[in-house]
């Protein structure tokens, strides 16, 4: 009687990690490295897309937009009266919200606004006391409160996280995550003035500024906030240079 030929059944020996001449914790060690690597990646800050992030805001809350006009404010006697407003930025992709140390920022470079004698005085537009959720609304409430000027100020940032060689090389350990600089964390914030004239529906004139925020540290202590609140605050305070001196071109061609 003839045997059947006997079949060889491949092992796991054969197909799996010995049969390869790998060992495991190589396939762990790649893994980990490919991953760290692809975290490591730089996406760059894009201006662009803040600038259409306050591009939409404005046309959803203004509707349609008037061409920036050149023209003086309507004509009043003595300096006008600035109504202050921020627009809330918790939503749509802005990544911050305007802390009261930025809007008592605001409301001391309107005061020396007014004590060089380019308005009358300044009172800040609460969201509460707005009765809707557009230009219109918001210029009644400015007209209440007795402001002859609005400006309205936004703002958006973004933020671009990534690892260098020493995240790639450490972060596998526990402590290489605490205590290597590792980590970068790049904040880019684009805010925007606009000054309308509340009586004449008019956009008198806009200026944008731009901060910028370079933290490096390790993993777990570098605070992505921390660089947004420092973008924040560089990106305001040159957009308020900027509209001092629109006040006084304003005021001196009148």
């Amino acid at each position: 009687m003839t045997r059947a030929p006997h079949r060889v059944t491949p092992s796991r020996t054969r197909i799996g990690w010995i049969g390869t001449g790998v060992n495991p914790r190589s396939y762990i060690v790649v893994a980990l490295l490919l991953f760290l690597t692809a975290c490591a990646s730089s996406q760059g800050l894009h201006l662009a897309s803040l600038q259409q992030t306050l591009q939409d805001e404005e046309t959803r809350f203004a509707g349609a937009l008037p061409s920036t006009s050149t023209a003086n404010p309507s004509i009043r006697q003595g300096p006008p009266k600035l109504g202050l407003y921020v627009m809330p930025t918790g939503f749509l992709r802005h990544e911050f919200e305007w802390t009261d140390a930025d809007r008592e920022a605001l409301l001391a470079w309107a005061n020396g606004l007014q004590r060089d004698g380019l308005i009358s005085g300044v009172s800040f537009i609460q969201f509460s006391s707005i009765k809707g959720s557009q230009l219109a609304q918001l210029r009644e409430s400015a007209a209440r409160h007795g402001a002859d000027l609005l400006l309205i100020v936004d703002g958006a940032a973004t933020v671009d996280r990534y690892n260098n060689y020493k995240g790639v090389l450490l972060y596998w350990t526990i402590l290489g995550a605490y205590f290597a600089d590792g980590t970068h964390s790049d904040a880019l914030c684009l805010v925007r003035g606009a000054l309308w004239d509340v009586r004449g529906v008019t956009k008198l004139f806009e200026e944008d500024a731009q901060g910028l925020s370079k933290i490096v540290g390790p993993a777990a202590r570098v605070e992505d906030r921390e660089g947004v609140t420092a973008a924040r605050r560089q990106a305001l305070a040159n957009l308020m240079e900027k509209l001092r001196d629109d006040f006084a071109r304003t005021r001196s061609g009148r």
